[in-house]
């Protein structure tokens, strides 16, 4: 097998995984949440910009709703811009790191699409979903993978690039799950400035977040306080679910990286093996912090609408750096197969492997998601269809009132942001609305 036939096979895998994946449960399934960061979207496209954050809250980065205005310009509904956006996450950094290392590591790419297709259904069907979590690792991945494998960065480009990641890393605390990768940057300068970059994008993370000082009224949903305790370690390890969904992320990330990376090995020098022990070392130690806090037992058991797994999304990216970092000539793992026709052979062998895989990870998907969009969730899904009916009926009340919004007794995040920002039908809650500049704005008879 050639390089482009690897790298074909490979894309055409990922393309059936995403069809299905998508169009069987991402084009079925939303949530309140999603329809936030769509009606978020909707305004940006608009022009108008009311608070840099998910609406209503003083913490995380709406990222979906940023990188979907330009498709939303183009005419794209704006919860299918988002979900675009969310979809392009998950998938572009392992296409894109199977695409380059088909060339370099055609084993190394396998491993990538292993890693990929091993992945737990909910993991999967959770990752897919726009809540600004996908959307931040992603672009953090971005910038750490330009870092490691981008010889010659200039020493402004190596700053600029740590701080785009240390903001992420401000809005979503797990991308820190990644940040032991930089380690093998080839200097202790270039760490450095890595390091200085992440600080200054934290810090500009932080100092966007005082327009909820400056603005405390915009604040409806409370930052949660987050505290550390040996206590909550114990207890939390002891929850099945946030027990499975660790070993199974760390444990696929860690015998993809070694099936890759060990066979065929040179042997260790003291001063190959110091990186990966600061490495791993790093990464345990966020594990334990992550496990340890008291938010991770806040998820709903086997439900993607409000998962474990959004605690950690960022472990298999971290296995994606490992997996693709350069290497020299004389550090890379000698071929696994040998070369000539055992390699071609084995490389066929690969490829029908991971094909199954594949075809075994899309049953699975496609067996429990309509099982699990019926579990009880914090963030209750709702279909499309459920959504256009609701809407259209609260649409005709408003237009037969002649008033300027509609109001809608209670709590309801999905008719309230929905039918706002999906079809034109300005909804306010009584109840924990988080638009709170909204209700003034449809007083003064500014259009909706």
């Amino acid at each position: 097998m050639t390089p482009r036939h690897t790298r074909l096979w490979l894309l055409g895998l990922f393309l059936v995984h995403a069809a299905v994946h998508l169009a069987g449960f991402q084009s079925v399934w939303l949530d309140s949440d999603q329809l936030v960061i769509a009606d978020q979207a909707s305004w940006m496209a608009r022009g108008e910009f009311h608070e840099p954050f998910f609406f209503g809250q003083s913490y995380l980065l709406p990222f979906e709703s940023y990188l979907a205005v330009p498709l939303i310009w183009l005419g794209v509904w704006p919860i299918a811009a988002v979900k675009a956006v969310a979809a392009a996450s998950l998938y572009l950094p392992f296409v894109w790191a199977a695409w380059v290392l088909a060339e370099e590591r055609p084993w190394a790419a396998l491993g990538v699409a292993v890693l990929f297709m091993g992945l737990h259904p909910e993991y999967m069907l959770s990752a897919g979903m726009p809540r600004g979590f996908i959307a931040g690792t992603a672009l953090a991945w971005l910038g750490l993978w330009v870092m490691l494998r981008r010889e010659g960065l200039p020493s402004a480009g190596t700053v600029a690039i740590a701080a785009g990641v240390g903001f992420c890393t401000g809005s979503y605390m797990s991308i820190a799950l990644m940040l032991p990768v930089l380690i093998w940057l080839p200097t202790r300068r270039q760490r450095g400035l890595a390091g200085l970059g992440l600080l200054l994008g934290f810090a500009l993370f932080k100092a966007v977040g005082l327009f909820y000082k400056l603005h405390p009224e915009y604040i409806v949903h409370l930052f949660p306080r987050l505290f550390f305790k040996p206590g909550y370690l114990v207890h939390n390890i002891g929850v099945p679910e946030i027990r499975a969904a660790v070993f199974h992320l760390t444990a696929l990330t860690a015998v993809v990286c070694a099936l890759v990376l060990l066979p065929g090995s040179r042997p260790w020098r003291r001063r190959d093996a110091l990186p990966w022990i600061l490495c791993l070392g790093a990464v345990a130690v966020a594990i334990v912090l992550m496990v340890g806090n008291n938010k991770i037992v806040e998820f709903n058991s086997k439900s993607p609408f409000f998962s474990v797994y959004r605690m950690m999304l960022p472990l298999p990216f971290l296995g994606l750096l490992l997996l693709g970092r350069r290497v020299s000539t004389a550090q890379a793992p000698a071929p696994v197969g040998g070369s000539g026709t055992a390699a071609q052979r084995f490389g066929l062998a690969g490829l029908l492997a991971v094909s199954v895989l594949t075809g075994v990870q899309l049953y699975r998907l496609m067996h429990v998601a309509p099982h699990m969009a019926g579990l009880p969730s914090t963030v209750p899904p709702i279909t499309f269809e459920w959504l256009q009916a609701n809407c259209d009926e609260i649409g005709g009340w408003w237009r037969e009132s002649k008033e300027p919004y509609f109001v809608l007794e209670g709590r309801n995040d999905a008719l309230a942001y929905g039918c706002h920002g999906q079809y034109g039908v300005p909804v306010l809650q009584t109840d924990h609305e988080r638009r709170t500049w909204l209700k003034e704005r449809f007083a003064r008879g500014v259009p909706h």
